[in-house]
């Protein structure tokens, strides 16, 4: 029996395809994986113009190691040796951009490609997404009217049955008053008839309170021929109107922390010395040029 094949999506758009398995080899399947060709790039940067490079950053490093900064004279050469790590970092910045340059540029040419494509399938998706919100916030709304017409129909069953009680106990009370106060079996009979007719009408109405229509139950989500599966949630939004009182309500988030740290030390760094709330304070740091 041949196997059934989903509806399409719409009319001229068809599901999406199964995966299929990769064709062995392929673009630059000869070539060595990219983490080798770019380390073996960014070496070749290095060296290109200083071979003994690698043997210079050792010694730089072991250096570090016999610094002791004691007096002016070893203040001085250690001031020499901060120019002579920065000369270093420097070239490694230098060879860096360069090995780095190639794989930037096809980053960016892939990046373009890819986001072109995702912005068409984006204003595709967001054409088919409108129309989902709107039907999603029509459904809503017609639940929602349904919901309260449901509820005033409850609430009027409810009161008919609580009024017809009432009268049934009243009728009830003025039989057995009329039937004590009676002076003939007529009267008698006639006050027994009258409570007999406000008991089945107080009945009758607490039976269609008891039918009332029952409240609306959440939709079930709705299920596609190829397994998709669309349902409807509320999402809450948000705009800050009073920045002072948004603050007051949010300040302990850690976020809030950070950005306010952040800002502080924006504000130092720019010559700002006085911040209430804040320390601010100076520290000493030699300076090689």
């Amino acid at each position: 029996m041949p196997i059934a094949q989903p509806k399409p999506v719409f009319d001229d758009v068809t599901p999406w395809p199964e995966p299929s398995t990769p064709a062995i080899g392929g673009l630059g399947h000869n070539k060595p994986p990219v983490e080798d060709e770019a380390r073996a790039a960014f070496r070749e940067a290095l060296l290109a113009n200083r071979p003994d490079f690698e043997q210079k950053v050792e010694d730089i490093i072991a250096g570090a190691d016999r610094a002791n900064v004691v007096d002016d004279d070893s203040y001085a050469r250690g001031g020499s040796y901060i120019k002579l790590v920065r000369a270093a970092l420097d070239h490694v910045d230098v060879a860096h951009k360069t090995a780095k340059a190639p794989y930037l540029t096809g980053g960016r040419v892939v990046d373009a490609e890819k986001n072109d494509l995702a912005a068409k399938l984006m204003t595709a998706r967001n054409k088919v997404q409108g129309q989902l919100n709107e039907y999603a916030a029509k459904k809503a709304a017609e639940q929602e009217a349904e919901r309260q017409r449901i509820a005033a129909e409850q609430r009027a069953a409810a009161e008919a049955a609580m009024r017809a009680e009432r009268e049934r106990l009243a009728a009830e009370a003025a039989a057995a008053r009329a039937a004590r106060e009676a002076t003939s079996a007529a009267e008698r009979e006639a006050a027994e008839q009258a409570a007999e007719v406000a008991r089945q009408a107080a009945e009758s109405a607490m039976a269609a309170a008891a039918l009332a229509p029952a409240p609306v139950t959440k939709a079930e989500p709705i299920r596609s021929d190829d397994g998709a599966t669309v349902s409807t949630k509320t999402v809450w939004s948000s705009a800050v109107e009073d920045y002072a009182k948004a603050f007051k309500a949010v300040k302990t988030d850690p976020k809030v922390k950070e950005a306010i740290e952040a800002a502080v030390a924006r504000q130092v760094r720019a010559g700002s010395r006085e911040i209430p709330g804040c320390r601010i304070w100076p520290t000493q740091q030699a300076v090689a040029r």
